[in-house]
């Protein structure tokens, strides 16, 4: 399998499976790979897998076609990705490993025509008549307020810590 490991310092904290043949890198919690850090935009890169044969060529991608990826020392905006190599995205860095073993699902991309037609299926949704409204009136959720102090903004690792 190929995946991204997440270094802080020499130490790897975390690794992400490139399990799909599109998976998005951002701060964003809708991307595949969520990286609340510091210099890491929203909607930051694209790693896509191409089957190849009986293989996978992995391509990354800035997501605006700027130079914001550093692979292996260069100022790229898209790469094709070896085994063993070094991305730094914002201030992160990462390394690249492919084994050699895929499981990769294939995930396909909506055409434009396809996203309108299902914004108009969720606002036909949300103006049909709930029918189950009598049961989540029933429903009571105790919760306690969040102290002001316990969420420090500036923090990243508690930011980390309150995504999940």
């Amino acid at each position: 399998m190929a995946f991204l490991t997440q270094y802080s310092g020499s130490v790897p904290v975390i690794k992400f499976n490139i399990d799909q043949s599109v998976m998005t890198i951002g701060q964003d919690l809708e991307m595949d790979i969520c990286v609340p850090e510091d210099g890491i935009l929203d909607h930051h890169a694209v790693i896509e897998a191409i089957k190849n044969d009986d293989s996978y060529r992995f391509i990354i991608k800035s997501h605006k076609n700027e130079q914001q990826i550093n692979v292996n020392g260069e100022m790229v905006s898209f790469a094709e990705l070896q085994d063993g190599d070094w991305l730094v995205i914002g201030d992160v860095e990462f390394q690249f490993i492919d084994d050699g073993i895929y499981d990769i699902k294939s995930v396909e991309i909506p055409t434009l025509e396809e996203v309108e037609t299902s914004k108009l299926q969720v606002v036909k949704k949300e103006t049909a008549e709930p029918v189950i409204q009598e049961h989540i009136d029933d429903i009571q959720v105790e919760a306690e307020p969040m102290a002001a102090n316990s969420l420090h903004e500036d923090n990243r690792f508690s930011r980390r810590l309150n995504l999940f």
